[in-house]
């Protein structure tokens, strides 16, 4: 088996480059310990069976980033057989760079010139026998959006390998000085009995320089595994390397690479007059406009949510009623004359959560297409930019800022487009903060109450509640930042801006399959799992009973720690709470259960038999009708109605009279629309959905997934408390 690493600078088109190459084969998951994504696949060229690992994006080997670390670690310690140095070649001299470090690791190279087919047409020109024989490595010109040159780059991935060309010389980068300082540290290292053990793992050369440059990081490893301190072992060397050229050591390095890169393309390289950046700065110069800037940016993220939400509404309802009409009626005929707590199990545990998982399906699918459309063609790099300032308030940068955009719609991918930013730390505080954005699935709560308590001024009163989440997330922010685990350095960011391109199809669809596979592989375990424990806390223990299951007894002793919220003092809205954790909607139809409606007269309506095939093709023509509406709702751009709650008609026909019913939980009662809205605010701020919990679990891990429930069960709890109490004062 033929074993490939693919390194690069971000934005070079290293993952399309790899989607043209593997395709459907590529399998994402996170390298071991960490939440750094990590891409591999396995296939077959030519006889030969070649595993293909994506490293992440760098612009240098040295030991600051998670992902500095894990490309140098895995080239060094996992021995690939080649190394495909990815290049932009439209950006010779920035990417160079990182060329030189990895030739400093002495591993079999070949360089893939990507976006050839843009350098064309730009009118560059590069000697290619020349600079490939002044960089000492092959460079085969490939194009990932036309699939141009990949078949030549296989190829010699395979000759290459075959040559088994393993601790591979190259020549430095440095003039004479630096390499005589070098060769010093070199022979230090030789004529020391401990050192020279590590020899065996790294070469000599790669050694030296990085301990001239103080590698903490090689240091460290050199300790622990050979019992060797080089923390100071080299100052002499150091001290007279500074000296000489008046810096310090690592510049000094930095800067004979940058000399040669330098002086290879003032030898191969020639521009044209046209400037591949003239179409960018034209764009740029109106979408990070000082003062247009971040309205447009806030008018194209509204657009994308308006697309997202629009487009992918049609689809749940069709995923709700596939599983409720269709899977529900052929599973029910299956079980019967089982016991009815089996039969509730399959129909309602298992079915339902099932159904559960893949009703958040369609929204993630719109959201991560849309997301891969705005990453690839370079304008996420923008929104970064614009937000950096305000966000950098909260410990964060402005990367951070789309999860929580997202969050207004469904929290679930909120937590996955976290995976857009480098540091780990800010991962964590935007995943902390982002359940408290209010996402689409709260509003049929809003709606039902708004209705029974606020009447005209609904409208208002949501308004306030999805304010009220955006300052309270912020004053979590604010709190979390400077707690180990949440701090970050605060340094400004520094980003590059690459040009826009027009996205490649096949690299979008392929990203947005991927992801979506993953959360349905990963996290649907944890959450069918979850759905199936409220079951039984619902079913059990009067089969199905909900007023006296164990979910109410539960709404009976916390009723009385409840009651300074003011919702408290009636067991049905705190019994509400846990099944809300299955899905925020699950409130309106639990207490449609709780509550005592208004008697109805029951009319027994005559149903029409259907066989299995007239109901499949239902289904398909349903399909039909979700895929038409959903075109017609993304042409509509309604942006104002992702923010609209159902009226009161709406919730009657579902709940059967349930509006009246929410208004007789406190009857005659002055302070009921306080109650009401404080009850509002902890279903707002109290623990999210299971499918999020499950996201969380998924990035994050159980220990940090515990920390966020214990924010999420505490914050609310104080709010709503605040609410009232302080709201009392006035009323």
């Amino acid at each position: 088996m033929i074993k490939i690493a693919f390194a690069g600078n971000p934005n070079v088109g290293k993952s399309a480059l790899i989607n043209a190459i593997a395709g459907s084969k590529l399998k994402v998951g996170n390298w071991p310990g960490v939440t750094v994504e990590k891409k591999e696949a396995m296939f077959i060229h030519k006889g030969e069976e070649i595993k293909l690992v994506d490293l992440p994006g760098v612009y240098s080997l040295s030991p600051y980033t998670l992902e500095e670390k894990i490309t140098r670690d895995f080239i060094l310690e996992e021995n690939p057989d080649v190394v495909v140095n990815v290049i932009d070649s439209t950006n010779l001299e920035r990417n160079l760079y990182l060329t030189f470090l990895l030739k400093e690791l002495e591993k079999p190279m070949i360089m893939a010139l990507n976006f050839y087919d843009e350098f064309a047409k730009l009118k560059y020109k590069l000697n290619m026998k020349e600079f490939q024989d002044m960089i000492e490595i092959p460079a085969i010109p490939v194009s990932a959006l036309k699939g141009t040159g990949i078949e030549e780059l296989l190829d010699s991935i395979i000759t290459m390998s075959k040559n088994k060309e393993k601790g591979k010389k190259y020549s430095l980068p440095f003039d004479k000085t630096i390499l005589s300082i070098i060769h010093e540290v070199e022979y230090k290292i030789l004529t020391n009995e401990k050192l020279l053990p590590a020899t065996k793992e790294y070469s000599k050369e790669f050694l030296a320089i990085k301990f001239l440059e103080r590698d903490s990081h090689i240091i460290e490893k050199i300790k622990n595994k050979y019992g060797v301190d080089a923390t100071h072992l080299f100052d002499e060397e150091i001290e007279k390397l500074e000296n000489k050229y008046d810096n310090d050591s690592e510049t000094i390095l930095a800067e004979g690479r940058y000399g040669t890169v330098n002086g290879i393309l003032a030898r191969t390289f020639t521009t044209s007059i046209k400037s591949r950046l003239d179409f960018t700065d034209k764009v740029d110069k109106i979408l990070l406009n000082r003062v247009l800037g971040l309205p447009l940016f806030f008018l194209i993220m509204a657009g994308v949510m308006a697309f997202v939400f629009n487009g992918s509404a049609p689809f749940i309802d069709w995923v709700d009623g596939f599983f409720a009409d269709f899977v529900g009626k052929y599973v029910g005929m299956l079980v019967e004359g089982t016991p009815d707590w089996l039969s509730s199990l399959i129909i309602d545990g298992i079915v339902g959560g099932v159904g559960g998982v893949l009703t958040f399906v369609p929204v993630m699918v719109f959201l991560y297409f849309f997301l891969a459309i705005l990453e690839e063609s370079g304008y996420m790099s923008r929104v970064a930019f614009l937000m950096d300032k305000i966000m950098r308030r909260l410990g964060l940068n402005g990367k951070s800022f789309v999860p929580m955009v997202v969050g207004f719609g469904c929290t679930v991918p909120a937590i996955y487009a976290t995976r857009t930013l480098e540091d780990e730390s800010s991962r964590k505080l935007t995943a902390a903060m982002s359940p408290f954005m209010s996402c689409g699935a709260r509003l049929p709560v809003y709606g039902l109450f708004t209705a029974a308590f606020f009447g005209a001024k609904a409208g208002l009163v949501v308004v306030s509640i999805y304010i009220f989440g955006i300052v309270v997330a912020i004053l979590v922010g604010l709190g979390l930042k400077n707690i180990k685990g949440f701090k970050s350095e605060n340094k400004a960011l520094l980003i590059e801006l690459p040009p826009y391109r027009i996205p490649s199809l096949k690299v979008i669809l392929n990203s947005t399959w991927l992801r979506v596979f993953d959360y349905i592989k990963r996290a649907g375990t944890v959450i069918l799992g979850i759905m199936m424990i409220l079951w039984a806390l619902t079913y059990f223990p009067n089969n199905g009973d909900s007023n006296s299951s164990y979910i109410a007894k539960f709404g009976h002793t916390f009723a009385p720690i409840m009651k300074p919220t003011g919702f408290g003092d009636r067991w049905e809205t705190v019994a509400a709470i846990p099944p809300s954790i299955a899905a925020k909607e699950v409130v309106v139809g639990f207490l449609a259960q709780a509550l005592p409606l208004a008697d109805e007269e029951v009319v027994e309506e005559e149903v029409e038999e259907t066989t299995f095939g007239e109901d499949l093709m239902e289904q398909v023509k349903g399909f039909g009708v979700a895929v038409k509406d959903s075109v017609v709702g993304m042409l509509s751009l309604d942006v104002e109605g992702l923010f609209t709650t159902p009226d009161a008609e709406e919730i009657e026909e579902e709940g059967r009279g349930i509006v009246q019913a929410t208004a007789n939980l406190w009857p005659n009662d002055d302070l009921a629309p306080l109650r009401a809205y404080s009850f509002m605010v902890f279903i707002l701020l109290v623990v999210p959905c299971v499918a999020t919990l499950g996201a969380i679990k998924h990035e994050f891990g159980w220990r940090y997934l515990g920390f966020v429930v214990s924010i999420m069960l505490v914050v609310p709890y104080v709010a709503s408390t605040l609410v009232f109490q302080i709201g009392k004062l006035f009323f």
